[in-house]
């Protein structure tokens, strides 16, 4: 007899089959990839980055253009589904904050932030039900956002994502890892 997988809590929400799709921006994971691992019973993330560039056709800057484009894919997202859909969206974008206060007025299920320390996320999100999960390459990093979180906005994660150099390319190697194929290890990182 297979073992059947228990679902992930995240706080409160249930995701059926413990998969959360990854955001893969400029326009990989929109609304339509989303929707469909939702559909599936895993958690669909829509990407932040790239869904608009500079001044779009109807002449509206990047922010306001970028703002809207969030805005659409999660409404599409939660038109074609019931399921468990969220946002990835990056510290290091000049308009996160915008893009956080966006998901959360389109009711997105979680927040995934990353590519910096997301200190200020709670302060974004507060009253809101959408779950927040920061991105972390080190243990020290995840001491730092749960500290913060707690003193300054009594908050903590529902979860925790924990990424290590090979985590798309992202976190990066360095130089002497790349020369003497001595990358660390994730499992290396929290010891």
């Amino acid at each position: 007899m297979m073992n059947a997988l228990k679902p992930l809590m995240i706080g409160d929400l249930e995701v059926k089959i413990p998969i959360v799709q990854g955001g893969m921006g400029v326009k990989v994971s929109t609304a339509s990839l989303a929707s469909a691992v939702a559909n599936c019973g895993g958690a669909g993330t829509i990407a932040s980055v790239g869904l608009a560039y500079g001044i779009d056709e109807q002449g509206r800057e990047f922010v306001e253009a970028s703002n809207e484009a969030l805005s659409n894919e999660i409404r599409e997202a939660k038109r074609l589904t019931r399921g468990v859909v969220g946002v990835n969206i990056m510290v290091a974008l000049s308009n996160f904050e915008e893009l956080i206060r966006t998901a959360v007025k389109e009711r997105a299920d979680f927040i995934v932030s990353g590519a910096g320390l997301p200190l200020k996320l709670p302060e974004y999100t507060e009253g809101s039900p959408t779950k927040l999960i920061p991105i972390v390459s080190s243990a020290r990093a995840a001491d730092l956002i749960i500290k913060t979180w707690k003193k300054r906005h009594d908050r903590l994660p529902e979860a925790i994502v924990v990424e290590g150099p090979m985590a798309g390319g992202h976190i990066g190697f360095k130089l002497a890892d790349l020369l003497g194929h001595t990358e660390e290890r994730i499992e290396d990182l929290f010891t």
